[in-house]
């Protein structure tokens, strides 16, 4: 489950009062000039570490470096601000970096160490939140979703994280593994100045599981295309699992016969999927 990410209890490496304090004696309003002075502190996690993800990177949260910036402002006043960037371990580097455009509370946990497994709903939410910020102001990155899905499940992989398939309640009382995936779309023009005429994205149609649906295209073509290349990367992705994938809509669109043509294809192109390595 997604959730915002809350530190550990850390190992403090100096004294936090007697920092703040010399700082704001440093800046205290009697100095003319305008002063401005920095420090920075280490504070150590315990062991077993989290995977953290922000801005599409993923990393083992190993310590957090909060930074302390004092200064005087036009009034003549001092002023503290603190700011707390994640400290990360990648797999092949043995070393922390440090995540200094990133904050702590823009950051998301995705698992511990001791225990790599995600649901398929945080999978959801990692990709969202990456693709984005790939997306964000740059038309030419609104490539097809089934690139986008694959990378960002092969970064998971690199790390060793697994997706738990979602589960679904039948008769009872018990659990089976999801078989249907309704995923619901919905259209919109595409900003001006865009290179695409539309855009096409998923939306919570329902209880079940959502599916990342992203993407930019001009004719119905290139919509019916797109789709069944959404249905090629889900199912070349999970080929461990028997699943189908259909789209739906809550109002009627120039676009629903298209989705309709494409769901009518949905047995063929999974029959298929196995020949398809993404």
């Amino acid at each position: 489950m997604s959730q915002s990410h809350k530190s550990q209890s850390p190992k403090i490496i100096g004294g936090t009062w007697w920092i703040l304090r010399i700082l704001l004696y440093l800046c205290r309003p009697k100095n003319k000039g305008k002063k401005r002075i920095m420090d920075t502190q280490i504070l150590k996690l315990n062991e077993p570490y989290e995977y953290i993800h922000c801005n599409g990177s993923i990393g083992l949260h190993i310590a957090t470096m909060i930074v302390y910036e004092a200064k005087v402002n036009d009034n003549g006043d001092y002023e503290l601000v603190t700011h707390s960037h994640p400290v990360v371990k990648y797999r092949n580097r043995p070393s922390g970096t440090v995540w200094n455009r990133a904050e702590l509370t823009d950051c998301t946990v995705l698992c511990r160490e001791d225990n790599k497994h995600i649901t398929m709903s945080q999978f959801y939410d990692f990709v969202k939140k990456s693709a984005n910020i790939r997306l964000e102001g740059k038309d030419e990155e609104h490539d097809l979703l089934t690139m986008n899905i694959a990378w960002w499940k092969f970064t998971l992989d690199m790390h060793g994280i697994e997706i738990e398939w979602p589960m679904e309640k039948v008769e009872g009382g018990k659990q089976r593994p999801a078989f249907e995936f309704e995923v619901g779309l919905e259209f919109e023009e595409a900003p001006e100045g865009s290179k695409f005429k539309y855009i096409c994205y998923d939306i919570q149609y329902s209880d079940v599981t959502p599916l990342y649906v992203h993407f930019g295209f001009n004719t119905r073509e290139e919509l019916k295309a797109n789709l069944s290349n959404v249905m090629v990367g889900y199912y070349s992705m999970f080929k461990d699992h028997m699943f189908r994938i259909s789209f739906a809509w809550p109002i009627e669109t120039e676009f629903n016969d298209v989705s309709e043509e494409v769901n009518r294809l949905e047995k063929e192109i999974r029959e298929h999927y196995n020949d398809i390595d993404v």
